[in-house]
């Protein structure tokens, strides 16, 4: 064989190798389908998909997934810029009816001069939507100069998700300032008027889509029948895996790791873990689910955020994750929720504090453990506090030296009326 055939044969050889190679654009394209495809489909919302024969519209988005009434909708404008801020664009569309029929695909991909459908890279929009709510503002007359009767306005950002493989996916991001009218004055435990925001996945299909699926459909079935503790999983299983918000992974990592911080002591730091875990497992507990101690999970997440803000000295707060797991009957969380009543002036706290030292006393409550004593003497010790706040002195004294006679509570009885010899005297 000359030198040239060898050539060619290297050649052929070559090519045969390269073409049985998985191409390594397609696998990009393949891997952000399945990425997005399980994002899509883990989506607490129940979004349908678009296609060019039946695409989303700004209609639906508002109308079926923001609840808002169609005729309290205005003009709208759009803002089109690219990623690094430049080459901003923007137009205004006055017809409502127009605004309704607008297809959020259309913000992320276009159509070329070959008729093939391709992204934007790097472009973000940005819809601001004019919106009047019947149920606040009344009156719709344009002649009501009324200082409550102003628009508001719907903010929704949109950009697109990894890359196209014959469907496209994309984030929408809204918020919707409120019509609230105190100022920022903060007497509960969430500001007034904080803004609405929510976040949802669009998947536009530009072919069918129904050879993707059903290879999808196969992937995850496959995952979901083996044991994530021990599997060895394909590429495509921990793609879907590391891509959707299942308990088993993201909310196992923030409730195992916020406990870790809150017994550190880095209480701030535990919140923004335990506060990940709470949002997803707050759904969890009204809709039906198979995760194992979902309820247990949800009482130790709200009583770990109720700590961390009652050593923190946010009160309020801390009654708020409290308040929902105090009727559990766990000791602990009792004691909790009375300090952070106690602490923020609750006048509740003293009738709950009775009501508990009652059942000790009428028998329903029996003191037949350590943990049953310790509560026993937890409530009177909050009871003299609360005399004292209240200077209610004779009634503080009287238990006080009851008090004294509980190796328990001996020290804080001394202390206690050392200090209000201090206030009023001897």
């Amino acid at each position: 064989m000359g030198l040239f055939d060898r050539f060619i044969k290297r050649n052929q050889q070559a090519e045969e190798e390269s073409s049985k190679k998985p191409d390594i654009v397609d696998n990009w394209f393949w891997e952000s389908f399945v990425a997005n495809e399980a994002k899509f489909r883990s989506q607490r919302m129940n979004v349908k998909r678009s296609s060019n024969d039946a695409p989303i519209t700004l209609a639906y988005i508002l109308k079926e997934l923001l609840s808002i009434d169609l005729s309290d909708i205005g003009s709208m404008t759009i803002v089109r810029r690219s990623e690094n801020g430049y080459n901003e664009r923007s137009e205004i569309i006055y017809e409502t009816s127009r605004v309704l029929e607008y297809r959020p695909y259309e913000a992320i991909v276009y159509t070329n001069s070959d008729g093939e459908t391709c992204s934007k890279t790097g472009e973000n929009t940005i819809l601001v939507i004019s919106y009047r709510p019947g149920k606040i503002v009344y009156e719709k007359d344009t002649s009501d100069k009324s200082k409550y009767c102003v628009d508001n306005s719907i903010i929704i950002f949109i950009r697109g998700l990894g890359f196209m493989h014959e469907s496209c996916y994309m984030r929408v991001s809204v918020m919707i300032p409120n019509f609230s009218n105190p100022d920022d004055f903060r007497a509960g435990a969430h500001s007034e008027n904080a803004p609405f925001t929510t976040s949802f996945i669009l998947a536009h299909d530009i072919v069918s889509p129904e050879e993707r699926l059903k290879k999808f459909d196969g992937v995850e079935a496959s995952l979901f029948e083996q044991d994530l503790r021990s599997a060895q999983l394909s590429k495509d299983e921990t793609l879907i895996l590391q891509s959707v918000s299942y308990p088993v992974s993201r909310m196992a990592r923030d409730f195992a790791y916020g406990k870790k911080l809150v017994q550190e002591q880095r209480y701030a730091d535990a919140l923004l873990y335990l506060q990940n875990a709470y949002e997803r497992l707050k759904e969890d507990v009204v809709v039906v689910t198979n995760f194992p101690r979902i309820n247990d999970i949800f009482n130790e997440t709200c009583f770990n955020i109720g700590f961390c803000f009652n050593e923190m000295g946010q009160y309020d707060r801390a009654i708020y994750y409290l308040d929902m797991i105090n009727g559990v009957g766990k000791i602990t969380y009792t004691i909790e929720y009375l300090n952070a009543m106690i602490n923020n002036g609750d006048p509740r706290s003293m009738s709950i504090v009775l009501h508990y030292i009652g059942e000790f006393k009428n028998g329903s409550r029996p003191i037949d453990s350590e943990e049953a004593s310790m509560f026993y003497d937890f409530l009177h010790r909050r009871l003299a506090y609360l005399f004292i706040e209240y200077k209610m002195w004779d009634r503080a004294r009287n238990l006080l030296e009851q008090l004294k006679k509980s190796p328990a509570c001996h020290d804080f009885a001394v202390s206690e009326l050392e200090y209000i010899d201090q206030i009023i005297g001897k």
